[in-house]
Parts: C-alpha cells; sequence; structure tokens
C-alpha cells in the first residue's frame, strides 16, 4: 500500500515538472479541426420549414481542454465562412436576399461524460452541448434583373446599421471517437444575433422616399399596390449551423516508453 502511494505521489511530481508543449501533448489538452457543413437563415422573410435553404459553409477551430468538472469541460474557439440566402414566403413582398458571412466565437463545451486519457476506455460517441459569445459580418444582397447589389449602402429603409453584429451560439454535438490522434464532431447549432439586419429588412413600414432609384427598385418590390408592413422589428434575425469536423489531438500517448525504449503497448 505504502509503495503504490509514494508510487502515485512521484508521478504526480514529475507530472507538475512537464512544462510547455510536452505538457499539452502528455495530457492530450489541445484539439485543432476543420471540416465543412450547411446553413441556413432564420428571419424575416420566411417562417419555419420555409426557411430551410441550406448553403455551404467552411470552418476551422481548437479546443482546449480545462481540468475542471472531471475533466468534461473544453473551450472552443471557432472561425466559420458560410453563406446564407432566402426568398420571401410571402410572395406580396417579393423580397429575396443573399449574403456571404464571417463567424468567430468561443464558448464553453460540456462533453456528458469525463475525458479518458486511455482510448480503449473512451465510449465512441460522446455527447455535449455548447454555448458561447461572438461576432458575425453580413454583407445582405438583393436581386433585381438578374443582377445582385450590395443593400447596407442604399439604406431600403433609411436607417443605417452596422456590418458587424454580437451573437450568442448555443447548440449540441457529438464527439465520434475513432482513433488516439484523429477523429470526429458532428454540430447542430443555432446563432442568436443582435442585429435584425441580416436579411436588410426589419421595419414595420416601407420608406416613402429613397436615396436613388435602385434603392427604390430594391426596397420597394411589392406585387400589391399599397402594401405597409414591411417587417417584424420585434424579432432579431438568427441562422442554423450543421457542421462535421475532422479533428487532431496532440499526443504522445501513442509512444509508449519502456526504460528510454519504445514499447509495443500504449501506455
Amino acid at each position: 500500500m505504502s509503495q503504490q502511494k509514494f508510487g502515485n505521489s512521484a508521478s504526480r511530481i514529475r507530472s507538475r515538472h512537464i512544462k510547455g508543449f510536452n505538457r499539452i501533448e502528455h495530457y492530450e489538452l489541445l484539439t485543432v479541426y476543420g471540416g465543412v457543413g450547411f446553413s441556413t437563415y432564420y428571419g424575416d422573410l420566411c417562417a419555419g420549414i420555409e426557411c430551410m435553404k441550406p448553403r455551404f459553409n467552411a470552418g476551422i477551430g481548437a479546443l482546449y481542454r480545462l481540468p475542471y468538472w472531471n475533466e468534461r469541460i473544453n473551450i472552443k474557439t471557432e472561425l466559420n465562412y458560410f453563406r446564407l440566402y432566402a426568398k420571401d414566403y410571402y410572395a406580396v413582398r417579393n423580397l429575396t436576399f443573399r449574403s456571404n458571412n464571417v463567424e468567430l466565437y468561443t464558448s464553453a463545451m460540456i462533453s456528458l461524460f469525463p475525458y479518458e486519457k486511455h482510448f480503449r476506455r473512451r465510449r465512441m460517441l460522446d455527447p455535449y452541448i455548447f454555448i458561447g459569445i461572438g461576432l458575425v459580418y453580413y454583407a445582405p444582397q438583393g436581386e433585381l434583373d438578374g443582377k445582385w447589389y450590395n443593400l447596407r449602402p442604399l439604406h431600403t429603409e433609411g436607417k443605417s446599421y452596422s456590418p458587424i453584429a454580437p451573437m450568442v451560439p448555443y447548440g449540441v454535438g457529438t464527439r465520434i471517437n475513432v482513433g488516439v490522434n484523429w477523429n470526429f464532431l458532428v454540430e447542430a447549432g443555432y446563432r442568436w444575433t443582435f442585429t435584425d439586419y441580416m436579411d436588410d429588412v426589419s421595419g414595420p413600414n416601407y420608406q416613402t422616399t429613397y436615396d436613388s432609384q435602385l434603392a427604390s427598385q430594391l426596397g420597394y418590390r411589392s406585387t400589391t399596390a399599397g402594401l405597409k408592413t414591411r417587417g417584424n422589428p420585434n424579432k432579431n434575425d438568427g441562422y442554423f449551423m450543421f457542421n462535421a469536423r475532422l479533428t487532431y489531438t496532440f499526443s504522445n500517448s501513442n509512444v509508449a516508453k519502456f526504460r528510454g525504449k519504445q514499447h509495443i503497448l500504449r501506455k
């Protein structure tokens, strides 16, 4: 018993002397990843299932595991490029938009199961939830006669708005453990934004005067004369992200050592 206690104490002492990147590899703290998926808009131009207009996204990110709550917590930082598109569900408004966007966020990722350093003890599926804070850059465009125009400079509602907005990302996912270093993340999440202009539509009413003829043509496209309601200013826009990511975890555990020589068995 005393020898076992001494062995554990010696191991902890040695562990405290592991520094720098060797410590990260030894404890398998850092994971980097990248992959693709699809995104879809949710806002003034659609309702329910009509919002599902999947568009491409791609992203990179990193996870850093913290030694808290039985090693279930990761800090995740992610950078994504994604596209959004919507054609007006309410045909009388006749509005359409598309945008190319970039988001950057940091979140806490909490796993259902504790992290196991020994690969053979890990479950194949490790579900998790995440929530964080970030920024999104958006640039809505409108279509007229087969050509797309940037809408923000046209002030189609007589207002100026920033191309960057805060947002709150949250969702669920699962880590798929297939190897010591290489694994997968499959994730679904929603972005609750602090803007109602991702689609350049907020409302509630149309403008009576416009800065230019182009702004008038793109701002009021109703097929019904006298239409007054343009959007819902009481509800901000958002978007869904569905991603598949290939991950790599920095680890030196796949090569065990015994008296200075490589051993055929993993630690």
